[in-house]
């Protein structure tokens, strides 16, 4: 599938007349994710799988894509036997039920596999994210408020003994 000019700038007509803040498209060509502010679209997330270039241009709300590097490896782990905890869904991460409310964990903190580590957001919709094992969080890989993809590393638990 390739998007002409055209077919861009119609994307961004409907996303301006829209009454949704976020935008994820989705090719075998790109990722892009982009998000409405007061001052218009921002371009959150953007990735190139081959070597078109992508251009968003002549809207106000436009933006001009360049080519990036593909998310980073994944660091190792600190210590062997750890349980990696991997976003089930895209959205965005929150470490916290509310903002300005203490994190469900730190690192340190016993959990069981059904307890609620953190919880993702997808179009206002909250999703508890568990455990799911028994032990202590060992590393906390995503940030506050950051855009996960599905299956990305969020947390690191080492399994209690049995």
């Amino acid at each position: 599938m390739n998007l002409t000019h055209h077919d861009i700038q119609a994307i961004l007509k409907i996303i301006d007349d829209s009454p949704y803040d976020e935008l994820r498209l989705d090719n075998a060509e790109f990722s892009l994710y982009l998000k409405r502010t007061p001052e218009g679209w921002t371009e959150e997330r953007h990735t190139l799988k081959a070597a078109v270039p992508l251009t968003i241009g002549a809207s106000p709300a436009a933006a001009s894509i360049a080519p990036v590097a593909v998310q980073a490896a994944e660091p190792a782990a600190a210590e062997p036997g750890l349980v990696d905890v991997r976003a089930p869904i895209v959205g965005t991460f929150y470490r916290s039920p509310q903002p300005g409310a203490a994190p469900f964990v730190e690192v340190g903190a016993s959990v069981e596999p059904d307890s609620v580590i953190a919880i993702i957001e997808v179009m206002k919709l909250m999703s508890s994210i568990p455990a799911l094992a028994r032990g202590t969080v060992r590393e906390i890989l995503a940030k506050d408020a950051q855009f996960v993809e599905k299956g990305q590393l969020l947390m690191r638990v080492k399994p209690a003994a049995k």
